[in-house]
């Protein structure tokens, strides 16, 4: 008989603890500021936060772009003039010699879709 009410008192106090559990609140999160509502001042001006103004950034930018491809292009060269496919240079993209191309490159190529016969 004691078994009987100690195993039913067991079975109501595991359920009393799993309805406390259950019901209570779930746990509240962090508010975080939307960073797409900023409207600071460096975005109402013509300046670049970082170190002046944004068309003179865009310029240089340009500019290291067409030297980051006259560099991969020459890469690129390299890495045609060591195939032994046979096939079209026009039909190569650049990016599948790895084994010539250092990382920026191959990203750039990865990028930008360039052909061996392309790159002159």
């Amino acid at each position: 008989m004691m078994l009987k009410i100690s195993a039913t008192a067991g079975l109501f106090l595991a359920f009393a603890l799993a309805t406390a559990a259950c019901s209570s609140k779930p746990p509240k999160q962090a508010e975080v500021p939307d960073a797409l509502s900023d409207k600071g001042s460096d975005m109402a001006t013509g300046e670049d936060a970082r170190n002046g103004n944004v068309e003179a950034n865009a310029a240089a930018s340009v500019d290291n772009a067409e030297k980051i491809h006259a560099k991969c292009c020459g890469q690129c060269k390299q890495g045609l003039s060591k195939d032994r496919t046979g096939a079209a240079p026009n039909t190569i993209p650049c990016a599948d010699f790895t084994d010539a191309l250092d990382m920026v490159c191959l990203e750039h190529f990865r990028g930008k879709k360039t052909m061996a016969s392309e790159c002159k």
